[in-house]
């Protein structure tokens, strides 16, 4: 059995030549190697910037909550406000 020789295995100073085909065979499988880590890398990155988004909205979304809750409480004592000055304004003198 005779050892598959490649060129990311051949010594340096080895000086037997290097076909078309196991140079084209060894690009192939570099293009393949760099795809694979570039994919990797690039889900990696996706997924820290979704992580970071889903942090960032749940402060807002608590942040717009207390604001949405604030507003609600102020438009309740204003229309108190409203209802007591209305009646102060109709009220028949004495």
């Amino acid at each position: 059995m005779t050892r598959r020789r490649t060129i990311m295995s051949m010594d340096m100073n080895d000086n037997q030549p290097v076909t078309r085909a196991e140079l084209r065979e060894e690009l192939k499988a570099f293009e393949v190697r760099l795809r694979d880590e570039l994919m990797g890398a690039m889900r990696r990155i996706e997924t820290n910037i979704l992580t970071a988004f889903h942090g960032y909205s749940r402060g807002v979304s608590a942040h717009l909550h207390d604001v949405d809750t604030g507003q609600h409480d102020l438009r309740i004592r204003v229309s108190a406000l409203e209802d007591r000055v209305m009646a102060l304004e109709t009220r028949r003198p004495l």
